[in-house]
């Protein structure tokens, strides 16, 4: 080992370690990078030893100040072992980047963080070397990137490398002057009962496969000349409450379809129940090398949840895991389902790969059954779902791609359902353009293949086309079902009432139908009285002198004195008057809709509609020539002997759709008195009858659909 910098040859290092690797985001790494360097160092002996001190030093001025709040500066860190030390083959690997002498993934860049996270970072280390006459050696470096070293296209200056008298190995690294001040204030504030603790889950795994061997290791804090220490022991290492293997599938792309193949691969679940006091939340953690990789919630369980006073941790490891660990220890390769699919769109065969989405989906199922108290939150979080899959027609695969947590609110599960269908039928859209380019690039000169290939394409469109279409269905048909229940439950509870609940107003009704003030028909449920209605012009609840036809009031501009008279007599304005719906279905024709509380006397009503038609054919303009009305008195107080008694006699019972009809009613001139200008068909219907009818029509539409989502 020579003294000097260590140029790189062949690479621009300045520009090097900009890509690998990035800086973590954990502030820690640094020291997790050399805490599992020290690991392997003391791999072999029978009483290792590490210790993690960080140095500290207080502010006069607050010391001095009781008043004030204590001030800490960090001054450095030293994580120190006992272990085989640098030598000459361990130093070739922290000047060679990209080194997988360790193996393919593990190229020991990890220790780049130590360049990312500090100015300097100090190596002393004495180790083994038989060839020097004491058989010891000590060598001393620097790792930086600041501009005297980078100008030299070198990240390392060996400052020292001499014979020394020792009797053991050992190395001391000295991390100083954090780069960013956010880590500084880290470093100063940090207690070593929090390193503890953080190191415990961080190298858990390895911890539990080593517990026989290992190592002492103590982490301090020196703040000037008063010390505190922790000692990670044994007994601060839980023991694991379940081990299970789990065989998980590699996966592989077919058009477009992420499909299982038949082969697996090992891992292994460890999972925890630890005192609730100890453990600050549930999770899964995928481990690498024995160390945290990656960290998700458990499905079922809010991340703060307890059962029986403990919380869960479930450790995921496999060698699957480790052979794709990167330059970032445990910043593992593994894909995830939308990941795979754009990394392999375009390939004409698809690698085999087990997803990220299916070891996360495979561990909480197994967990499920490895924990009885589990898969009860599980049911209960799946009956809830399930509610909601009923009530608004999601689509399992919608579902499955949503990320649901346990928390979510009601509105939450469907906004992610909903965000879901929309990427689904981004990708449909995709998967249906590339099939139109494969149709447009079909020779149909080759008459022996032309036919063959255009119907294999013609048969994916035919499949694709039902799922682009599928999900705004369901959620319309949803919609519809759940404006159906609404008013069953309503007809209910007043009928459980015996008509005493005077809440249940003709207002409510009327809004759910068609809202108040509303012009657009088209987004209304006027499909629960007639279908077409919804194609129409409508008008709810809109005074008649402002209702209009392309924009042109119906109403004349000006009226006659006589036509004054009457439209003023009696103290009223009848053009103020508001049918609660109007729809105009065509060119002469008027719809008057009456809608009643469900406790309200409808023969009360019975000359209602036919005063609004007759305003309408007497005082509309010329243009308009309304002469045919059809009106629908809807409510649920119907008794036909009253309407009989009150009406004009015109009144006919239907034999089998339960409503009462009048098939023609003269509407007479106002002003020549005995002229028929208009007739009216008018029908009075219960909201019960229209509800059996709608339920009757939509529910051809919801059983195809549930159908669909079942296969």
């Amino acid at each position: 080992m020579e003294l000097g910098y260590y140029s790189s040859k062949g690479i621009l290092l300045s520009e090097e370690i900009k890509t690998i690797p990035k800086k973590s985001n954990n502030p820690l790494q640094p020291i997790f990078e050399a805490l599992i360097n020290s690991f392997e160092a003391i791999e072999k002996l029978e009483k290792g030893k590490i210790t993690i001190c960080f140095n500290i030093h207080r502010d006069l001025f607050t010391e001095k100040d009781k008043s004030v709040t204590e001030k800490y500066y960090f001054n450095n860190i030293t994580i120190s072992d006992n272990g085989i030390g640098f030598n000459e083959k361990e130093f070739s690997r922290i000047y060679t980047l990209r080194d997988n002498s360790k193996g393919i993934n593990n190229k020991g860049t990890g220790r780049i963080q130590y360049l990312h996270y500090f100015e300097k970072s100090y190596f002393s280390s004495v180790y083994k070397d038989n060839k020097s006459s004491t058989k010891y050696k000590q060598c001393e470096f620097v790792l930086s990137k600041t501009k005297p070293f980078l100008s030299k296209n070198a990240i390392i200056l060996v400052e020292k490398n001499e014979e020394i008298s020792s009797k053991e190995n050992g190395t001391i690294i000295t991390f100083k002057n954090p780069v960013n001040d956010k880590d500084y204030e880290f470093y100063a504030k940090i207690t070593p009962e929090e390193v503890k603790e953080l190191c415990i889950k961080h190298y858990l795994d390895f911890f539990c496969r080593n517990i026989s061997i290992l190592p002492s290791i103590e982490i301090k804090r020196i703040v000037d000349e008063n010390e505190s220490s922790v000692f990670i022991e044994k007994d601060d290492i839980p023991k694991p409450s379940y081990t299970e293997p789990l065989h998980i599938s590699y996966s592989v792309l077919k058009d477009n379809q992420i499909v299982s193949i038949p082969r697996k691969e090992e891992f292994i679940l460890t999972v925890f129940l630890i005192d609730n006091k100890k453990l600050q939340t549930n999770n899964i953690i995928l481990t690498s090398k024995g160390a945290e990789a990656k960290v998700f919630d458990i499905d079922c369980l809010l991340p703060n949840d307890k059962i029986y006073g403990n919380r869960y941790l479930v450790l995921v490891s496999s060698p699957y895991i480790d052979q794709r660990d990167s330059d970032i220890r445990g910043d593992i390769k593994i894909l995830s389902s939308d990941q795979f699919i754009e990394h392999n769109k375009d390939t004409l065969e698809s690698e085999e790969i087990i997803l990220l989405d299916t070891i996360i989906k495979e561990t909480n199922t197994k967990l499920q059954s490895i924990c009885p108290e589990i898969g009860e939150r599980y049911k209960e979080k799946q009956k809830s779902l399930a509610e909601l899959k009923e009530m608004f027609l999601l689509n399992d695969k919608s579902i499955n791609e949503s990320d649901i947590r346990i928390d979510d609110s009601d509105e939450m599960v469907l906004r992610k359902v909903y965000q879901a269908d929309a990427r689904i039928a981004a990708k449909n859209d995709a998967a249906l353009k590339k099939l139109l380019k494969e149709a447009e690039a079909i020779n149909p000169e080759n008459k022996e293949t032309y036919q063959q290939e255009i119907n294999v394409i013609a048969k994916k469109y035919v499949q694709a086309l039902p799922l682009q279409n599928r999900n705004e269905l369901a959620q319309y048909i949803a919609r519809r079902r759940l404006l159906l229940n609404c008013i069953d439950s309503i007809l209910d509870k007043q009928k459980k009432s015996g008509n005493k609940d005077k809440n249940i107003t003709e207002s409510i009704l009327h809004n759910y139908i068609f809202q108040k003030r509303s012009t657009n028909a088209e987004n209304s449920n006027l499909w629960f009285i007639n279908e077409e209605f919804i194609y129409f012009q409508g008008f709810s609840d809109i005074e008649l002198s402002l209702i209009t036809i392309g924009n042109e009031k119906i109403f004349k501009d000006e009226f006659s004195e006589e036509e004054k008279v009457y439209l003023t007599s009696l103290g009223e304005n009848r053009t103020l008057k508001r049918p609660d719906v109007l729809l105009f279905p065509a060119e002469s024709k008027c719809i008057i809709i009456e809608l009643k509380a469900p406790d309200e006397n409808v023969s009360n009503h019975l000359a209602q509609i036919s005063k609004y038609a007759n305003l309408i054919a007497n005082y509309s303009k010329e243009k308009f020539k309304f002469n045919t009305f059809y009106g629908y008195l809807i409510g649920e107080a119907i008794e036909p002997r009253e309407v009989f008694s009150i009406g004009n006699g015109n009144w006919i019972i239907a034999e089998h759709f339960d409503y009462i009809f009048s098939p023609l009613q003269n509407v007479y001139d106002n002003l020549n008195m005995g002229k028929i200008i208009g007739s009216l068909y008018t029908e009075i219907i219960k909201y019960s009858t229209l509800l059996e009818r709608a339920k009757m029509r939509n529910k051809i539409f919801i059983d195809k659909l549930e159908h669909g989502i079942q296969t």
